[in-house]
């Protein structure tokens, strides 16, 4: 795909976004006016800043994650491009689910119980796994995916007990876990550049 292409269907997708959430505010009775769904929730909801800044932060670095893996993707080998592409396409799924709430509230209102849409991450978590321990088992960018997807378990854990005391412990452990996958990236990215690009030739000694 050309690059003014990707522009064009860039372009193409902000005007069926800000067309869809016109027609939302026409046709439903719930959405009061197209602020509702262009401006922050925050000041939707009237209240302070700081209102779930670590959730927003959250999310922020699941774009980052979904951004920088499958850019690093693109530019890797064969042998070690699938397990990238699976993190960003992965992260970029979390990305979506954590700030529209499309588990705990989109999908059981369309009929989907919220344990299906659960059970289907934890499988493709697993394939993920699976997919990181060969050729990144040894490496820093592997111990980075190992430890990100240590934290997220964690904070599953911790979300499955449903205690207000382990809040911190759940949200943190999240933030953690997305900030490793981050570096999966970074550091994938930065590898390559330091072998150069892939099927290069040899230099001359």
């Amino acid at each position: 795909m050309s690059r003014k292409l990707q522009v064009a269907c860039a372009a193409m997708g902000v005007c069926v976004i800000l067309v869809g959430a016109s027609m939302a505010v026409v046709m439903s009775e719930r959405i009061p006016d197209i602020g509702h769904l262009t401006r922050d929730p925050t000041a939707v909801a009237e209240v302070p800043w700081w209102t779930g800044v670590l959730s927003r932060l959250t999310n922020l670095c699941w774009a980052v994650a979904a951004t920088v893996n499958l850019v690093a993707a693109r530019a890797s080998v064969p042998s070690r491009r699938q397990p990238l592409l699976l993190l960003g396409v992965l992260s970029a799924a979390f990305a979506i689910d954590d700030a529209m709430l499309v588990h705990e509230t989109v999908m059981p209102n369309l009929g989907v119980p919220e344990e299906f849409v659960l059970a289907t991450y934890a499988l493709a978590g697993l394939v993920l796994v699976r997919s990181w321990s060969g050729s990144w088992w040894r490496t820093q960018v592997g111990a980075a995916f190992f430890t990100g997807a240590a934290m997220l378990a964690v904070s599953v854990a911790a979300d499955a007990f449903g205690a207000t005391a382990l809040l911190l412990l759940e949200d943190g452990a999240k933030l953690i876990g997305v900030l490793a996958w981050c570096f999966c990236g970074v550091w994938a990215y930065s590898d390559l550049s330091l072998e150069g690009p892939p099927n290069a030739p040899a230099g001359r000694n």
